[in-house]
């Protein structure tokens, strides 16, 4: 018994030093102070611009249910659909950045916006018909990846912030690497890698902040990470630990 009762006090020492973590790498924006930034700056370009390989879903509005059917060939609803074919519906943009919509044959949408694409469409439309409404949205998500799994995360609207991302995902742990988050984003015909640094206000200012459609977030894990991460087999023994200690003491005292 008195030999165990060190080995099991060196142990709780060891987890105790692991757990000392600084709290400015624990915190998110740990240096923010309260106050106002100015939004939509130079630096943060929130309007994206579709690009090569995104899909689009186009709608057409008219007066006409004929018309508004042969304009809008894939959003009729089939509930027998596949995961699979639900998500390859829509119009993929190709290696040119064009799209062939019908009536009108080939369209180049690469380097517009949505709401630029809308108007394209719409003016080209209006050749043939009258009172049309075209609305234009990007089917886009992001790539959230820590050490433990990854998944997908679907862009609601146009924008999407890296803390929205992370939320989303629900795998961030405490002791995971905030100060060093990679970012990889394909733009323009070069992929672009990056580290953030999420322990500082300086995220808000970053043009990475608002994400684009299939950028890839890698959070690695810390140090302390499969020690002491909730339900971590590190974590139980050192607990168990604890309280053997904490017994052996009490009757040490008796």
């Amino acid at each position: 018994m008195r030999k165990l009762f060190p080995a099991l006090a060196i142990l709780v020492f060891v987890v105790s030093l692991h757990s000392c973590v600084s709290p400015n790498k624990l915190y998110l924006f740990y240096d923010k102070t309260p106050g106002r930034d100015t939004l939509d700056t130079v630096a943060q370009p929130v309007v994206q611009k579709i690009q090569r390989n995104d899909r689009l879903n186009i709608t057409v509005s008219s007066t006409d249910p004929a018309l508004t059917a042969y304009l809008n060939p894939f959003n009729v609803q089939n509930s027998s659909s596949s995961t699979s074919q639900q998500a390859a519906a829509g119009y993929l943009v190709n290696y040119a950045g064009n799209i062939e919509f019908p009536l009108l044959g080939t369209i180049q949408v690469a380097g517009l916006s949505t709401s630029e694409a809308s108007k394209l469409i719409k003016d080209k439309l209006s050749f043939y018909y009258k009172d049309l409404f075209v609305n234009v949205n990007l089917r886009g998500q992001v790539y959230f990846i820590s050490g433990r799994q990854g998944t997908p995360i679907a862009m609601t609207n146009e924008r999407l912030t890296i803390f929205e991302a992370i939320a989303q995902s629900g795998m961030q742990d405490a002791y995971d690497r905030k100060n060093q988050l990679w970012l990889v984003r394909d733009s323009v015909g070069q992929r672009i890698y990056t580290k953030l640094d999420l322990n500082s206000k300086s995220i808000f200012q970053s043009p990475y902040y608002y994400l684009q459609n299939n950028d890839l977030i890698y959070l690695q894990p810390g140090k302390s990470t499969p020690l002491l991460a909730p339900g971590s087999p590190g974590r139980n023994v050192a607990s168990l630990s604890a309280v053997v200690v904490s017994i052996l003491l009490l009757f040490r005292s008796l």
